[in-house]
């Protein structure tokens, strides 16, 4: 989270322009190189026509559950949001339990939700009261946060200490939900969801009626929120990526805006900055569009290969062939091995990975931009109407589609991290 060396957060009325500006010269300084035909190669290969119109959406948000009020169901995905993290974890997890970083935070709010205690684990007070110890049961990792060593004086003898990956990650969680619960407190809100709601109302635009000015939005949740405060440096300057602030904006509108039900303004997100974690960029890697070859981080060059581009474009897992290839050995799956064959990605530093964020951020503004003037005539027209959270959704998920989500690897940040 946000400490006192952190950089300085953008002007207000800038967040936007600052994303896109500072991922551009980060990719610039750092020489990772987008060329227009690797785009180009990209748009018009088989994974891309195969796969992207049912997953362009797929941004993981459908919700089991029944809500007794829009500010229930906004409190739940802005919690959804902030705690969109965990990305580093996503081998012991899968070892744990079978499910990833995101599904296991969906699980947690699941429960959360459906919770008997008196004061509500949703609410304010909720999270002020909620223990590691709920934590780790309500995510189903109660028999995983224990490391065991030998008594240090019975010859024999094992003793058990909380410890562990999986223990730093309820620590982490926990951390936020208490972080989160004292802020919205002492602001008067009973949760999340109305503080959200309210900043949403602030931002409402007189000559739009039912729509929000996203830059006020985002100036209202990043501002008030060290958990939404994604800030990173290179060569002394920084690195806007606010990848959780964007996600919870974008969130909202695909679960209230398709309905013409505008019973709270929504922002425009169709021209917001991609939510840059570590598996966009690494599947930008992975597809060819950013080139590391020559970056002046030096760790960077080399961190994923070999990378077999021309044969991860040509692939579609909506064939019974790409899709039969892991059935009956779901990566991952508890009790299984499936998380021993998973690729291992490289690890990086905390500047390493805003670095490589940022690129990402930066080729898929360009991506989009080429799609506009791609000449595509036919059943291919539908590419140039390519919007940046479409794109963004398609590359979070064609990263779990067949064999790519055993065989491509993912970079994880080292350290503990609260903002992907």
């Amino acid at each position: 989270m946000s400490s006192p060396s952190s950089p300085a957060l953008p002007p207000k009325g800038s967040i936007i322009t600052s994303i896109r500006t500072s991922c551009s010269e980060t990719r610039v300084s750092a020489n990772i190189q987008v060329d227009e035909e690797s785009i180009k190669t990209l748009l018009q290969s088989r994974i891309f026509k195969s796969t992207f119109k049912h997953l362009r959406l797929a941004h993981g948000l459908a919700m089991p559950l029944q809500f007794p009020s829009i500010t229930s169901e906004v409190n739940l995905i802005s919690l959804l949001s902030i705690l969109n993290f965990a990305h580093g974890y996503r081998v012991p997890l899968k070892k744990a339990t079978g499910r990833g970083a995101y599904d296991t935070i969906r699980v947690l709010l699941f429960g959360m939700y459906l919770s008997h205690d008196d004061e509500g684990l949703m609410s304010a007070k909720g999270l002020k009261n909620i223990s590691k110890a709920k934590v780790a049961e309500l995510m189903n990792l109660t028999n995983y946060i224990h490391l065991e060593r030998p008594h240090p004086s019975i010859p024999g003898l094992t003793i058990g200490e909380l410890g562990g990956p999986l223990y730093e990650l309820v620590d982490l969680v926990t951390g936020v939900l208490n972080q989160t619960e004292e802020i919205l407190v002492n602001a008067g809100y009973s949760d999340l969801g109305e503080f959200v709601i309210a900043a949403l109302r602030k931002g409402q635009k007189d000559e739009q009626p039912g729509v929000s000015d996203a830059e006020v939005v985002l100036d209202e949740i990043i501002r008030t929120f060290p958990a939404f405060q994604d800030v990173g440096t290179f060569e002394g300057k920084p690195i806007y990526i606010f990848k959780k602030a964007l996600f919870l904006l974008h969130a909202l509108v695909l679960r209230f805006g398709q309905e013409g039900d505008r019973r709270i303004p929504l922002p425009d997100t169709d021209e917001l900055p991609i939510f840059s974690d570590n598996v966009i960029p690494s599947m930008l890697v992975h597809f060819g569009v950013l080139d590391l070859s020559a970056t002046t981080v030096p760790t960077l060059r080399d961190a994923f290969q070999p990378v077999a581009v021309t044969a991860n474009l040509d692939y579609d897992p909506t064939t019974s062939k790409g899709s039969d290839e892991i059935k009956g050995k779901e990566e991952g799956s508890k009790g299984s091995d499936g998380y021993q064959q998973m690729a291992v990605g490289p690890q990086l530093s905390e500047q390493e990975a805003y670095v490589l964020r940022a690129a990402a951020i930066d080729a898929c503004e360009m991506i989009v931009r080429m799609a506009k003037v791609l000449d595509v005539t036919g059943e291919d027209v539908w590419i140039q109407s390519l919007t940046l959270p479409e794109l963004d959704g398609w590359l979070w998920s064609v990263a779990k589609e067949g064999r790519l989500r055993r065989d491509l690897s993912r970079f994880r940040q080292g350290g503990r991290c609260v903002m992907y």
